[in-house]
């Protein structure tokens, strides 16, 4: 047995080394957090080079559209000519410019209308920069999170690779049975499956970063938990969606307002010029009229007013239900957070319990068979919680990163 003795010491000196090279991870200093705000100016400027390059995009550009401030419409000329059916010299001839001139009230409310539109466009670029730190945040932290587990994987591998090339020595002597071998093999089998389809996760993470940045090294600082959270569902106001649902809906109602007080009715200055001519007289004219609509009642038909009140409801129900998914989001996520805080504590608690039940069985003397293989097992289990643990720090780091994303908070 002096060889499963030296073969437990050799062990037991490299599961102190993991795990106070684990210890050090997770207690030691967090270095400074690198900020991300490049990553997204990147991205952004990647997104708007895409769409200057798209024949599409250019046309539409193209159509540089402006709207007049001071005619509601296209100015208009009418010509008449009258003859009389009794006497075929006598005539009238008349020729009309029409301009359809803004009304004070519209002036009012073309300037209002300016100022939600910009608004409107600041929000929604505010929401293509949430929506791509949404995918830069997808991308690190699944590229993060892979890469941990496979560090974890192949520092396993490469323990238990070790161990197998020590009980295949003993089962070459007789002092191991082959079962013990085998199924050691079949764990290491079952880890390189693992860590294929982690490998395809990484890359398809790496992908999508590449993607977005055109950057092909992965920052290494990518935590966000310097950052402060939000005030929860009473900072929701602030959310770009929510805002941006928030100002169409007022676009809507001054746009039916002006509608209804017959503001869009442009006032009308014609210029006149006339000729009437008979026998006796060739008079010429010049004159000026004016159309001013009365707003005595509603300029709104029940058919606009309908389509107006359908809309009204239609934005109502999507502002209710982007209110409803954002704060169910919210909601899950702090629910996540507690839940991974007690699975640390527990984990915490787990490995100081796995490290003493390890060192406690390596101190045995007579070492036999049964008490080798509880000693191996309670080994493993030492390592699968500290790869938990150290896994479980990085989510949450990753879930802080989430409930930014859930706020509205950009990069």
């Amino acid at each position: 047995m002096s060889v499963v003795k030296s073969c437990i010491k050799i062990c037991l000196l490299s599961v102190l080394s993991c795990t106070s090279i684990l210890g050090h991870t997770a207690t030691g200093n967090t270095p400074p957090e690198r900020p991300l705000s490049p990553l997204l100016q990147l991205s952004q400027t990647r997104l708007q080079a895409s769409q200057l390059n798209s024949t599409t995009l250019n046309d539409e550009r193209a159509l540089e559209l402006s709207a007049s401030s001071w005619l509601s419409g296209l100015p208009s000329i009418s010509l008449s000519h009258l003859g009389s059916l009794d006497n075929g010299n006598s005539y009238e001839q008349e020729v009309s410019l029409n301009l359809p001139l803004k009304s004070p009230g519209q002036h009012g409310s073309d300037k209002r209308l300016t100022q939600l539109s910009q608004a409107i466009q600041s929000q929604q670029s505010a929401l293509q920069s949430l929506y791509l730190s949404g995918l830069l945040r997808q991308s690190l932290w699944a590229h993060r999170i892979a890469s941990v587990k496979l560090k974890q994987l192949a520092r396993k591998t490469n323990l238990l690779q070790k161990l197998h090339a020590q009980q295949k020595r003993l089962t070459d002597v007789g002092e191991l049975p082959l079962a013990n071998l085998l199924l050691l093999e079949r764990e290491l089998v079952d880890i390189e499956l693992e860590q294929i389809d982690i490998q395809q996760q990484q890359d398809e993470a790496h992908a999508l970063y590449r993607q977005l940045t055109g950057q092909d090294e992965v920052p290494t600082q990518i935590a966000e938990s310097q950052r402060p959270l939000a005030n929860g569902n009473s900072d929701l106001a602030q959310h770009p969606l929510w805002q941006l649902q928030t100002l169409q809906q007022q676009q809507l109602l001054l746009i039916i307002k002006s509608q209804q007080a017959g503001e869009q009715d442009p006032w009308t200055v014609s210029l006149t010029a006339k000729n009437t001519s008979d026998d006796q007289v060739d008079d010429q004219q010049l004159g000026l009229g004016i159309t001013v609509p009365l707003g005595f009642s509603s300029a709104l038909s029940q058919g606009e007013l309908s389509q107006w009140q359908q809309a009204h409801t239609e934005q109502n129900l999507a502002r209710d239900r982007t209110y409803l998914e954002l704060t169910t989001q919210i909601d899950k996520l702090t629910q996540q957070q507690g839940n991974l805080q007690q699975q640390h504590a527990l984990l915490s608690r787990g490995l100081s319990l796995s490290r003493t039940i390890t060192e406690e069985l390596a101190k045995v003397k007579d070492q036999d068979q049964v008490s080798y293989e509880i000693w191996l097992r309670r080994y493993v289990d030492a390592l699968d919680t500290e790869s938990r643990l150290t896994l479980n720090q990085v989510m949450q780091q990753q879930l802080h990163s989430q409930q930014l994303q859930a706020l509205g908070i950009s990069l």
